[in-house]
């Protein structure tokens, strides 16, 4: 493990923190809040040079430290989660890549505040199927001055300290990096901090910024987590929640917590680590991750800080301090949720699990649609007049695809679709709309709606809001080929999980006039519900287009060479390699063909084999 947080400068400084419930949170010294008055307090970090990416290089050589590792020997991934990325989205999982000299592929997850915990549940599946050996996931956060006025237009920040679950409403932004080395459970004679049971996404599909108010997403992925772990309610011992202060958030996480785990919620503790840390957003959960970790291995939990009398209606046993007679937890859920709705759930524990492995399902390709620009009009019943060109382009292509397959989401199947999407960069019509609002009325009166739609995620959650699909959710940057990780992410959910039964892979990219690559968006639907046509019969991620081939031919192990299509290789964006693949599936749809697709750039290559099936 490694951190940088304002609780210090690596994972030691943090653990005596908390240990000793000494919080970060402070006047903010880096930047200019004056004309935000009275906010003025956040988890800054004040070491040396003041920008993520050394953080997270920092963060990440202190957690190759502690596991052993040399990371440029093998196959080691890294797998970033961050809501900025210090200007390009990917920028930071660039940087380590390069830095460390990583044989593996660098990916990107940008869903908004649940990002990191999010990466670190791709990287056990990359793991769980061999494709690497060792991962780097993690998340990275530096403090802006636009998230200060963003979240201060919500009306959520709070005077004072933030106190999740406490007497105090309102949350403190922080910031921070922090990193996992992660593995397969018994391959090293190391000593592990701990394991990853399990590990689970959802999709509120309510609000750009505001949680599902009965908690049901929370639930969702609640369960969902416990399922893929083999436990039951009954064997979590703590959980660490998204907590970050606010009443909307905390009373609606409560609510989903109590509904996952049944009366077993009211016996156990419950918390939340924000008003420690701050609320570091694509850092968040792996930095709570961090701190359940550290005082789980201590024979502790992380303690609640000025709660007071608690929340009326709120977790019962939050009274968990130094002062406090010790607890010990050897099986814990950390919680994280985000704008758009995405939510996420690890569940951690001090020993090994056996799992039995869930037979494999068949994936059908059930739909295809392209929405070649922004001038295609959606047909959604929903007032669009709030959503900016890429949610527009993104939902025109989803529904496409979904007509295209014949399927209405409809009643209890929106829990059982989920959208994973492929972006290069946020909506430049939001980032323009958001900085004009600055410039022409001041910090103090930023334009709320735009900062909604400010974060990666936004596009993939409205379609999902739109569309009412309440199941896994995603969004993934990777060189030029997202769109095409996320038709192969999504596929390989469907095969070995039980989270959906249908998925919508999309990509899209928005461009502003000087940018001529091309705009627009594509989408995939996913079915494991059997049927003749085209079926997604392997998939493959590596750095290397050679390994990635070979490991997909062997996983596909078709009776005759499929024909191989190498899609064009295109730096940045999502849309295009995508919209390409869509056009291969299509011919070989109508064609009988079995192809084998190649999406390939410098930082990683996807390989997709699909295979026709007679009726």
């Amino acid at each position: 493990m490694g951190a940088v947080s304002a609780l210090g400068p690596d994972v030691s400084a943090l653990r005596d923190a908390v240990l000793a419930g000494r919080g970060g949170l402070s006047p903010m010294t880096r930047l200019d809040l004056r004309s935000l008055s009275p906010i003025h307090l956040a988890g800054e970090v004040r070491i040396e040079p003041l920008d993520a990416r050394a953080w997270a290089l920092r963060a990440a050589r202190e957690a190759c430290a502690d596991a052993g590792l040399d990371p440029s020997v093998g196959r080691v991934g890294v797998i970033v989660g961050t809501t900025d990325g210090e200007g390009a989205i990917d920028a930071i999982a660039v940087a380590l890549q390069d830095a460390l000299a990583l044989a593996g592929p660098a990916l990107t997850i940008s869903t908004a505040c649940s990002s990191s915990t999010n990466a670190i549940g791709l990287a056990c599946t990359l793991l769980e199927r061999g494709e690497l050996d060792m991962v780097l996931a993690g998340g990275a956060e530096r403090l802006l001055i636009e998230m200060f006025a963003g979240f201060a237009a919500l009306g959520v920040l709070s005077t004072e300290p933030c106190a999740p679950f406490g007497e105090t409403v309102g949350t403190t932004l922080g910031e921070g990096a922090g990193f996992l080395v992660l593995e397969r459970a018994g391959e090293r004679a190391r000593r592990p901090h701990g394991y990853v049971l399990g590990h689970a996404l959802s999709s509120d599909a309510f609000h750009e910024t505001s949680p599902e108010p009965r908690g049901e997403g929370t639930a969702r992925a609640i369960r969902a987590c416990l399922s893929d772990a083999r436990l039951t309610p009954g064997d979590v011992e703590y959980v660490n929640a998204h907590a970050t202060g606010t009443a909307a958030n905390d009373d609606a996480e409560w609510r989903g917590i109590q509904k996952a785990l049944g009366p077993h919620a009211l016996s156990i503790p419950v918390n939340g680590s924000k008003g420690l840390l701050g609320h570091a957003q694509g850092a968040c959960g792996v930095l709570e991750a961090i701190t359940t970790l550290v005082c789980m291995t201590a024979g502790r939990l992380p303690p609640s800080v000025r709660i007071g009398k608690g929340r009326r209606q709120g977790p019962p046993h939050l009274a968990l301090g130094p002062a406090a007679p010790s607890s010990a937890a050897r099986i814990a859920l950390t919680n994280n949720a985000a704008f758009g709705g995405a939510n996420a759930v690890l569940a951690i524990g001090l020993d090994p699990h056996a799992r039995e492995a869930r037979a494999r399902r068949t994936v059908r390709i059930a739909g295809l649609g392209i929405a070649p620009s922004r001038e295609v009009v959606s047909s959604s019943e929903h007032d669009l007049r709030q959503s900016d060109p890429a949610a527009r382009m993104l939902l025109s292509a989803t529904e496409a695809a979904l007509a295209d397959a014949g399927l209405r989401v409809r009643g209890a199947l929106r829990d059982r679709v989920g959208i994973f999407a492929g972006a290069s960069q946020v909506s430049p019509f939001t980032v323009s709309e958001l900085r004009d609002s600055i410039e022409a009325h001041g910090l103090a009166r930023a334009s709320a709606p735009a900062f909604a739609r400010a974060v990666l995620h936004a596009p993939t959650g409205a379609a999902s809001r739109f569309l009412g699909l309440r199941g896994p959710t995603t969004t993934l940057v990777a060189d030029g080929v997202a769109g095409v990780l996320a038709l192969a992410e999504a596929g390989a959910l469907l095969a070995e999980r039980d989270d959906a039964d249908w998925m919508c892979a999309g990509a899209w990219d928005e461009r502003d006039g000087s940018d001529q690559r091309g705009e627009g968006a594509a989408c995939v639907v996913l079915s494991a519900e059997p049927g003749p046509g085209l079926v997604l019969v392997a998939t493959a991620i590596a750095r290397q287009p050679d390994e990635a081939v070979a490991l997909a031919v062997a996983r596909a192990a078709l009776p005759q060479p499929p024909t191989i299509v190498v899609l064009p290789e295109r730096r940045g964006g999502a849309y295009l390699a995508l919209r390409d693949l869509v056009e291969v599936a299509r011919s070989a749809r109508s064609e009988g063909r079995n192809v084998l697709v190649i999406g390939k750039s410098e930082r990683i290559c996807v390989v997709v084999v699909l295979a026709s099936v007679s009726p």
